[in-house]
């Protein structure tokens, strides 16, 4: 079922994998365009051929950067944006984390951690905050963590960065409201990808990708009018933390 009529253009950043790979199976049929962007992953190719054989009506470009490079980001998404003429949704999801203690971690890792998790948000969001002016429902989601709300012991600098990333998108949707632009954090608990990888879990003891998908998927059907602020998702039998 089509709630969203086909006709959005998207950015969604991390796009290769877990969560971020989810939120684009889930939107691609509600697209007119779809850019999607990861690192330099020779997956955002397969993804783009594999997006284009499912949707052959669906424009889909392909964005690579380092976000612990906000140099490179701000000129990837500034050429890029000079490219479109509009963006109704830019979804960042990709982050990453660190092991360590806040009293081991290095300054080095510490800083980009911050850098992928937080400032190369604020680069790509004010690199493409004039093509979001040009919608008639522009949307920012952000996906946050359940790190954002509590003490998080497993990668406390993730925790930290989460934290921030959650200020500033409260922040921003300040400043932004009367523009018209929505700006909505989700933070779903421990999911299925990558950072888990490894370890021996019960079945269905984490969140599936496609639970925060479907969630961006019914933030974006909302009237212009309306933003969802905040959301969180976790598993049922709570997160786990150690």
């Amino acid at each position: 079922m089509q709630i969203l009529g086909a006709t959005l253009k998207v950015l969604i950043t991390g796009a290769t994998r877990g969560i971020g790979n989810a939120i684009v199976q889930e939107l691609a049929g509600d697209c007119e365009a779809m850019t999607i962007h990861a690192l330099h992953d020779p997956g955002l190719e397969k993804l783009s051929s594999q997006l284009r054989m499912d949707n052959p009506s669906l424009q889909v470009e392909t964005l690579t950067s380092d976000l612990d490079d906000l140099e490179e980001t701000r000129t990837r998404f500034r050429d890029w944006s000079l490219r479109q003429s509009e963006l109704d949704a830019l979804i960042l999801v990709a982050g990453t984390f660190a092991d360590g203690t806040l009293t081991e971690i290095s300054d080095a890792t510490f800083e980009s951690t911050l850098r992928i998790n937080l400032l190369s948000a604020s680069a790509i969001i004010q690199e493409t905050l004039g093509l979001l002016k040009n919608s008639r429902s522009p949307k920012i989601v952000i996906v946050g963590s359940t790190a954002a709300y509590e003490d998080y012991p497993l990668v406390p600098s993730y925790g930290v960065a989460k934290w921030a990333l959650r200020s500033y998108a409260s922040n921003l949707r300040l400043e932004l409201r009367n523009d018209g632009v929505g700006v909505t954090f989700i933070s779903p608990g421990g999911t299925l990808t990558d950072m888990w990888a490894g370890e021996e879990l019960p079945p269905h003891r984490l969140l599936e990708p496609r639970d925060t998908a479907v969630l961006v998927r019914a933030s974006l059907a909302l009237s212009s009018q309306a933003v969802v602020e905040e959301l969180i998702v976790r598993p049922i039998l709570g997160d786990i933390h150690e």
